[in-house]
């Protein structure tokens, strides 16, 4: 892994031509993934199989060569093994047919047993087998405040109205389940590290629902406490971590903490002006709005150079997208990004 100019990033060194992986980077806009989705009726179904996972993973590295790979799995894998009943169906999201819906819900809740998400360690295991030696895989996992919203909502939504109304009735529940969360997510993160990854990425994918305070009362709390047990435990205190906040209601510089090693932007962020606050200290990771990648050759090229510009001196840089990319987009505009980042 001396080699990897990800992990090199990631530990705040210069590259002349910055990596590239990005988000959801597996995924429905490959029609070789489509080929194999279609096989499956529950998209749960398909994270369950650790050889079809591996080779999901390895279609956009075998197309693009890109410098990182990422675990081919969900972020709801914790709730589905406390029991609340997870599926996804063709055509909807996911969704939970025991979500938490009162207190006496937490009270009752079944403790975490990392062996009830093994299938997620075997991919990581079968992914390492199928890479190649020097290219890292990234582990993940949403944060304990994604994946409570998930869960009391039900599934996801617009505007999480549930969540927010169980949050302001029920603050002192709500914490404690975020806890409990926090406590899977790192046994369950130590559990892939001792699997085979090279990097954790912690997606707070909806840190945008929340208030500068509630922010940090029922997220960046719980997101602390996950880094800090992976920071103080031998097995995971070497392992890079990249935080991914969207679209905070709080400054990207007004919320990074020590543990992390890298922040990944979304998109709305200006990453010139955080570059100048955060240089030297940690890495950024971003940050182009998928949605150009809808647009004209010429945007793409443009858009994607002045990134790599604007970074160019920027020690600890890994470009990325600053969402997933969506399904509606081309292959080809991928490569149109990548070609512009790597000529």
């Amino acid at each position: 892994m001396n080699n990897s100019k990800f992990l090199k990033a990631l530990s705040l060194q210069t590259n002349s031509i910055p990596p590239v992986w990005f988000m959801r980077q597996a995924g429905r806009y490959l029609p070789e993934y489509q080929e194999i989705r279609k096989n499956y009726s529950n998209f749960l179904d398909m994270c369950k199989q650790p050889k079809t996972c591996a080779e999901l993973a390895l279609q956009p590295i075998d197309r693009f060569d890109l410098d990182a790979s990422i675990l081919f799995s969900d972020i709801l894998t914790i709730p589905d093994a406390l029991n609340l009943g997870l599926a996804f169906h063709e055509g909807e999201g996911p969704r939970f047919s025991n979500p938490i819906s009162s207190p006496q819900d937490i009270k009752k809740l079944i403790r975490f047993d990392v062996n009830a998400v093994d299938y997620v360690f075997k991919a990581v295991e079968e992914t390492k087998k199928q890479l190649p030696k020097d290219l890292p895989l990234i582990g993940f996992c949403g944060s304990p405040w994604t994946l409570a919203a998930y869960a009391i909502e039900g599934g996801g939504s617009k505007d999480f109205r549930k969540t927010k109304k169980f949050m302001k009735e029920h603050p002192d529940e709500l914490q404690e389940f975020l806890e409990i969360l926090s406590n899977a997510c790192y046994e369950y993160l130590r559990q892939q590290v001792l699997s085979g990854v090279n990097a954790l990425q912690i997606f707070d994918s909806w840190a945008d629902l929340l208030s500068d305070k509630d922010l940090e009362d029922f997220s960046l709390r719980y997101t602390r406490l996950l880094t800090n047990q992976l920071k103080a435990d031998p097995v995971t205190s070497n392992i890079p971590i990249i935080l991914f906040e969207k679209a905070p209601k709080k400054k990207i510089t007004d919320l990074i903490f020590e543990d992390i090693s890298c922040i990944s932007l979304h998109w709305q962020e200006d990453i010139e002006s955080i570059a100048l606050n955060l240089k030297n200290k940690y890495a950024l990771q971003g940050n182009l709005d998928p949605h150009v990648l809808l647009g004209p050759d010429e945007t793409i090229w443009n858009e994607t150079q002045k990134i790599c510009t604007i970074m160019n001196e920027y020690p600890g840089f890994v470009f990325n997208l600053g969402h997933g990319i969506t399904p509606d987009i081309k292959p080809e505009k991928v490569k149109v990004m990548i070609d512009a980042i790597r000529k």
